[in-house]
């Protein structure tokens, strides 16, 4: 969960341990559905919004199963869809439903991360 306001220094410090963690974890389990709360968050100065959409592109080939945000407000959702952006990435504002976004796709990550069927 994120809350309050960010500086340049905790978006830094926030990209290196999202794509340390995000890597570990995808190293370990394979491919993952990310849920971040984003409800306690307030809106960011936009240079803290053009660093984490600069650091997107990295974070997004992390896990290519779906990542959903849920925001508190309108314009919180619509800043956070300024920088999480990708084919399998959505913004709610509301937690459950992003909860039933995610658990529609856990078939597909079970698949995704299953080896292949052996042949005869």
């Amino acid at each position: 969960m994120t809350e309050g306001f960010w500086t340049a220094g905790v978006t830094a410090a926030f990209t290196t341990e999202l794509l340390a963690r995000g890597t570990a974890a995808r190293l370990r389990h394979g491919p993952f559905v990310v849920l971040a709360d984003l409800r306690r968050a307030a809106i960011q100065p936009t240079q803290v919004v053009d660093a984490l959409a600069a650091m997107m592109p990295r974070a997004l080939k992390v896990t290519t199963l779906p990542i959903a945000a849920v925001a508190a407000s309108n314009l919180a959702k619509l800043q956070t869809e300024r920088y999480l952006k990708g084919a399998n990435c959505r913004t709610f504002l509301d937690v459950d439903e992003a909860r039933r976004w995610l658990a529609a796709a856990r078939p597909a990550a079970r698949e995704a991360a299953a080896p292949p069927a052996a042949t005869m």
